[in-house]
């Protein structure tokens, strides 16, 4: 069995939710509530952090300093958002491109480690 490592730069996914919903990025760290629009952003870079990158709902609470039960949420928010086509075809090439990043670092990673 295959287990995937952890994400290796924390922040990939909201840096790539800033730049996709034109939010600040440190923003999306901001332990209050912040703007609906940085809201929806974080909620999307949660999303991201789990589904394309594998971080758990825990880890997920650290990077983002929200409780698991807000991660949940956020992904649930997102999830329902996709029965929109032009949100869902976003969120897919988001998902994709994360996923390759994820892919490339990791392999970096191993053969770094490997020399």
């Amino acid at each position: 069995m295959f287990l995937r490592p952890a994400p290796p730069i924390p922040g990939l996914s909201a840096a790539a939710a800033a730049a996709a919903q034109a939010a600040p990025f440190a923003e999306l760290f901001s332990v209050s509530r912040s703007r609906p629009s940085v809201a929806r952003a974080r909620q999307l870079a949660v999303y991201l952090d789990h589904v394309a990158l594998g971080a758990s709902v825990s880890a997920c609470a650290r990077t983002f300093a929200r409780d698991r039960a807000t991660i949940r949420h956020a992904c649930a928010t997102i999830e329902d958002l996709r029965d929109d086509p032009s949100f869902d075809a976003a969120a897919r090439r988001l998902e994709t491109a994360l996923a390759a990043q994820r892919d490339m670092i990791c392999a970096l990673l191993a053969q770094g480690s490997a020399q």
